[in-house]
């Protein structure tokens, strides 16, 4: 018995359009926020994409600069600047391994494990109706949640280098190198409890 309905041209494009204005908004809405700066509990105003930063650098201390970038899917010099930043606000400490003299790692200082915390503790209250309903889903749903959100991904990573832009995060046959798993990271789904 197959649960596939029949194909109605009309009705499939209109679920496409509303789509495709549902994903705008969210985008619109994401672009908006990320210039919202917030106290995360150091006193300091960060920016999303300075307490995104302190996060991946939370869940991956000693990571350096380029595995930052590639994680974040942003450009290296990008990284650069926020990193000087937060270095300057006493949130991260720049660092050489002994007998590598060329590399530079970076962690947290004890104010960034608290604004990586404050940030936690904020997104588990956010996210907690997601994290709920994700638990919900399918091994199955989980998957193709994920290889829309991909397919997403390498959409937008199409349109960059049309338009002559580094998307940064490179695909190499269908493996993607940037997401997830950089040096002992957690990803949503292992946040939520449900393997990869």
């Amino acid at each position: 018995m197959s649960t596939k309905r029949k194909a109605d041209p009309s009705r499939d494009h209109h679920q496409r359009l509303e789509l495709f204005e549902r994903w705008n908004r969210i985008t619109n809405k994401m672009i908006r926020s990320e210039s919202l700066p917030r106290d995360f509990g150091t006193g300091d105003q960060l920016f999303p994409s300075e307490i995104h930063t302190l996060c991946v650098i939370g869940t991956a201390s000693g990571i350096n600069i380029t595995d930052l970038s590639v994680r974040l899917g942003v450009t290296k010099g990008a990284i650069s600047k926020i990193a000087k930043k937060m270095a300057e606000k006493d949130l991260i400490e720049r660092y050489q391994e002994p007998g590598n003299d060329k590399e530079i790692l970076l962690r947290l200082t004890p104010k960034g494990k608290r604004a990586y915390l404050g940030h936690e503790k904020l997104q588990e209250i956010a996210f907690e109706r997601l994290a709920t309903e994700m638990k919900n889903l399918t091994d199955e749903q989980n998957v193709f949640l994920f290889r829309v959100f991909e397919v997403m991904e390498e959409m937008i990573d199409s349109t960059l280098l049309e338009k002559g832009a580094d998307p940064v995060c490179p695909l190499k046959g269908s493996v993607r190198l940037c997401p997830g798993r950089v040096k002992g990271a957690r990803t949503v789904m292992d946040r939520i409890g449900k393997k990869t």
